[in-house]
């Protein structure tokens, strides 16, 4: 989804924050707080929005766009947000994180009553550029993850693992409500399990996976499934 940006000198510095094609977690969005010189910085995100979206499937384009929405939604002050993608023959990684942004907080009255009002009008338009930005980067991200699934018939698709790496990301962050937000058909077809076969007992699925160590520990998060089911 495109954003129209906000023309404040304070906004100059977004411009050079172009994502590079593997990024680590780190915030990837410029801080109006230090570019405003502030002495003090933004408080920690309370919210925590980890996408996990699964390459080796396909999404019709309305799908896609409910993908969007749905991010969209999430999104808002005090918001770290994490855009990643997996798959078990996607250029040889198993999960790649695209991109890492936090949207961050308002000053608190005490804080605002401690800074030149005088900087207050380029601090505001910042944090509105700032929110902008962050939804530009987490759709136009997510938008090409899903554009280059592949779909292909019986690929070779890895999702618990792909679960249980980003479990420990996600349960130990330290924002109180976490949301992971997994985009998948749900197709586990590794040396584990292929459910294209079919499952003749869930409930035996279910024990043979906390006895491989498999189930994630999330750490409270929410967990929000699109996509679970559908196939070519």
């Amino acid at each position: 989804m495109s954003k129209p940006w906000l023309a404040a000198p304070a906004l100059l510095l977004f411009l050079g924050a172009v994502a590079p094609a593997e990024a680590a977690l780190v915030n990837q969005i410029p801080s109006c707080y230090a570019a405003s010189h502030y002495s003090f910085a933004s408080a920690p995100p309370k919210h925590l929005l980890y996408v996990l979206i699964d390459q080796a499937g396909t999404l019709s384009p309305a799908l896609q766009k409910s993908v969007i929405d749905n991010i969209n939604h999430a999104l808002g002050p005090d918001t770290k947000f994490v855009i990643a993608q997996f798959s078990r023959t996607t250029n040889n990684h198993y999960l790649r994180v695209l991109y890492t942004g936090i949207i961050e907080s308002p000053m608190s009255a005490a804080e605002r009553d401690n800074v030149p009002v005088n900087s207050l009008g380029g601090f505001n338009s910042c944090m509105r550029g700032q929110a902008l930005y962050a939804l530009r980067m987490a759709d136009t991200t997510a938008q090409r993850a899903l554009r280059s699934a592949s779909g292909a018939a019986n690929q070779p698709n890895d999702i618990l693992f792909a679960l249980k790496t980003v479990a420990p990301v996600i349960g130990q962050d330290a924002a109180p409500k976490k949301v992971l937000f997994l985009v998948t058909d749900g197709f586990e077809n590794s040396s584990f399990a292929n459910f294209s076969a079919g499952i003749a007992n869930p409930a035996q699925m279910v024990q043979q996976v906390r006895a491989q160590g498999l189930l994630p520990n999330f750490g409270g998060a929410r967990v929000f499934v699109l996509g679970a089911g559908i196939s070519p």
